[in-house]
């Protein structure tokens, strides 16, 4: 690169000395560039700055020579470019698992972005492979593909069978040619299953919501009690685990916790008769989606809980609320109505 640029000098300099204006020297200044595709805000290497040219690109000054009468200079501009030296992070999304015709439609996506080294230059092609059963050999289904979707089976790329786990991954490769290491593990894993999910939730009243008739004060804490208690019973012959999902009410936002015009919601799965001592962070009910139970999320409940044919404690879950009341409001009112939505989804094989 140094001869390259050496080379470059001494024929300018032969150029212009054939019309060397008076009283100055020559004045050469080149801008700088970092590697990469994009024209947002320069960045530069860690080596530091490379000459380079404006690629046949206009840029922020002019690329022909310029004299001021005394002096000649020569502004070649440069191109702003992003440094891309790492691949791009994709997953196959993980939505329904379990399918009731023998077919999945299977989505998967990726960013090129990077905190170390800036944005990327963008994802060129993805590489989905699947395997059938946990033990199964990991086979190609797209190669070099621009889809970020596809219908798997019922006989293309394989024979979909019901009661089997499919399993699914992906990778990427980014424009510069960085490609994706394939992950250590799969990423989602679809079923095909006749029967569907069969649950039930409801308290010891038969009904499915939470009466609180008391007058309730701002930033106070509210519990059910043992009478309020809602039992959740797995009535199907698959394995589930429960989701919860909040939602903003009349005036209130909600929160992970308390604030002005904002309440909280905790929800605690156990196998107690009595609720739990201490609702805390990990139990907080938001709105944002579907936070999915846990050994650590939503208390010690709330996932496996076993088909019909299981022990009754196996197959039933009590599910506990705490309503946490907002420390001021702006809007008041003498009743208020919270939505508490939720989902059940198989237990991953």
């Amino acid at each position: 690169m140094r001869n390259i640029m050496l080379i470059a000098a001494i024929t300018l300099v032969a150029t212009l000395c054939m019309a060397w204006p008076t009283g100055g020297p020559y004045e050469l200044r080149w801008g700088s560039y970092t590697n990469g595709g994009t024209e947002t805000e320069p960045r530069v290497s860690s080596g530091g700055y490379v000459l380079t040219d404006n690629l046949g690109h206009a840029s922020t000054v002019t690329d022909s020579f310029l004299t001021d009468g005394t002096a000649y200079k020569h502004r070649p501009g440069y191109r702003k470019v992003e440094w891309d030296e790492q691949p791009p992070i994709t997953m196959v999304n993980h939505n329904d698992s379990l399918w009731n015709t023998p077919g999945f439609v299977i989505t998967w996506g990726g960013e090129d972005t990077t905190t170390s080294d800036g944005i990327g230059w963008g994802i060129r092609y993805y590489d989905v492979e699947f395997r059938r059963g946990p033990a199964g050999e990991w086979k190609p289904w797209l190669t070099n593909s621009t889809f970020t979707s596809g219908l798997f089976g019922p006989f293309v790329p394989d024979t979909v069978f019901e009661d089997t786990v499919y399993y699914f991954q992906c990778r990427a490769h980014d424009l510069p040619g960085n490609v994706e290491e394939w992950p250590p593990t799969w990423q989602a894993w679809a079923r095909y299953n006749s029967t569907t999910l069969d649950w039930t939730v409801y308290n010891y009243d038969g009904e499915n919501y939470w009466t609180i008739s008391d007058s309730i004060g701002l930033n106070e804490t509210v519990t059910a009690d043992s009478a309020n208690v809602f039992l959740v019973k797995n009535t199907g012959t698959e394995t589930i685990d429960i989701g919860i999902k909040g939602s903003p009410a009349t005036g209130w936002d909600l929160g992970a916790t308390r604030g002005i015009n904002r309440y909280g919601l905790r929800a605690y799965f156990n196998d107690d008769n009595t609720p739990p001592l201490v609702f805390d962070f990990e139990d907080a009910v938001l709105d944002t989606g579907f936070a999915w139970s846990s050994a650590t999320v939503f208390g010690p409940g709330g996932f496996e809980i076993q088909d019909a044919d299981a022990d009754s404690v196996l197959r039933t879950e009590n599910l506990w609320l705490q309503l946490l009341m907002p420390t001021e409001l702006t809007h008041w009112t003498y009743s208020q109505v919270i939505r508490l939505d939720l989902k059940a989804r198989v237990t991953t094989p």
